[in-house]
């Protein structure tokens, strides 16, 4: 892995107390979270933590403390670990299984976009897909003041189009959406065999390219082996999923460290992915066995850390998509084995808002397509959490979304 020597202690802190010790500094006791994401520091430090002295102070990589930190899986003397565990363990359990009526509320700012002269700048924010959002959208714009935006929701998105020429800054807008939500479970019902024919209507999430999402050699031979005797689709996705559990480990890469020719394979060999690459290789494996798979982004809703995710969903039989979410590793520790973790969110997701579903579903880029380099960074602002992406080499913020839920009952 190359390092990106970007930020300093005070950021790589604060990933750490939401990342082990959410809930204490949630609780009031942000001192006291803060004191023990600092002895965390000091303590990867001393076990060789990547890092750079310079004219800047002490300068890290946004990733590299989580990552050593998961790379421990299971030392129980490592306090880091162990905080870290129970506080992804907690957030899994915070959701009720029934529908309820969910309302998130989003402040995102764009710091970088295009400016063409004669067109508008148009910015994009997701809305819930599928059906679930009660009543339209509340958007106001903050940002910036005086200057008159057309503001359209379609489905799947609001968009905000502005006059190019009075664009100076950032574009700052408030929006509030009601939905309902709650679990998606596998029914058991029978599965297709393997190698049974797909329609031709489902035959787009069978592409060989897509995005990260590419069936090279060592993807297909990884695919061959793992079918093994399996003799239907939920067989060999159980397979995977076991493989995926006890051979990988969850974590962060920088996207410029990959194979661009070949991301799965490189993945292979490194053995480290985030809920992005995990679940694209997951949906490799079931297209290079002729199952259609595919990738599906939004949000968490855990109360106390509301976030970005990406997760698969695997067509087991004719019309019948079922949810498989990488991120179960964070709860098991990569045990698959673990009576009550090991398969946490193998076949099931708790309460979500679903946004994209690849390729068919996407709310676009418009005038704000991420930098081709980039780190994003977390950070608590009262009750609120603050999702940031920063271009690299030049360290600029791109983009801030602040986030908040409420769980106003059942739906």
């Amino acid at each position: 892995m190359s390092f990106q020597y970007v930020v300093g202690a005070d950021e790589v802190i604060e990933q750490l107390v939401i990342q082990c010790w959410l809930f204490q500094a949630r609780g009031g006791d942000r001192t006291g979270a803060r004191r023990q994401a600092e002895l965390a520091l000091e303590r990867l430090l001393a076990r060789g933590l990547p890092c750079e002295h310079g004219p800047r102070g002490l300068r890290l990589d946004p990733y590299a403390a989580a990552n050593m930190i998961k790379t421990r899986a299971g030392e129980l003397d490592d306090d880091s670990w162990a905080a870290w565990l129970a506080t992804t363990r907690r957030n899994a359990v915070s959701l009720p299984p029934e529908p309820q009526l969910y309302e998130l509320s989003m402040r995102r700012e764009w710091h970088s976009y295009a400016r063409t002269p004669g067109r508008p700048v148009v910015l994009r924010i997701p809305l819930p897909s599928r059906h679930s959002q009660r009543g339209p959208a509340v958007v106001e714009m903050v940002e910036p003041r005086g200057v008159e935006a057309e503001i359209r929701e379609t489905p799947g998105r609001v968009e905000i189009r502005l006059d190019a020429a009075r664009c100076e800054g950032p574009v700052v807008v408030d929006i509030r959406v009601a939905f309902v939500s709650g679990d998606t479970r596998d029914p058991q019902t029978p599965a297709a065999p393997l190698g049974a024919p797909v329609a031709a209507d489902e035959q787009l999430w069978l592409r060989d390219r897509e995005g990260l999402i590419v069936t090279t050699r060592p993807v297909a031979d990884l695919a061959a082996a793992l079918a093994g005797n399996c003799s239907d689709a939920r067989e060999y996705l159980h397979a995977v999923w076991r493989w995926l559990m006890s051979e990988l480990t969850f974590g962060d890469w920088h996207r410029a460290d990959m194979d661009a020719g070949d991301p799965l394979g490189w993945l292979l060999k490194t053995r480290r992915a985030d809920c992005f690459l995990g679940s694209s290789l997951l949906i490799a494996l079931c297209r290079a066995r002729g199952i259609p798979a595919r990738l599906v982004t939004g949000f968490l809703l855990h109360p106390a850390n509301v976030g970005p995710h990406s997760w698969a969903e695997v067509r087991l039989a004719p019309g019948l998509w079922i949810p498989f979410d990488f991120g179960s590793w964070c709860y098991s520790a990569g045990n698959p084995d673990d009576p009550q973790w090991g398969n946490f969110y193998r076949g099931r997701i708790d309460a979500r808002l679903l946004a994209e579903t690849a390729p068919r579903e996407f709310t676009g880029w418009g005038s704000a397509a991420p930098p081709e380099r980039w780190y994003r960074l977390e950070s608590l602002d009262g009750e609120r959490i603050v999702h940031t992406l920063h271009s690299l080499p030049d360290n600029r913020l791109f983009r801030r979304d602040t986030l908040d839920l409420g769980v106003p009952g059942a739906a």
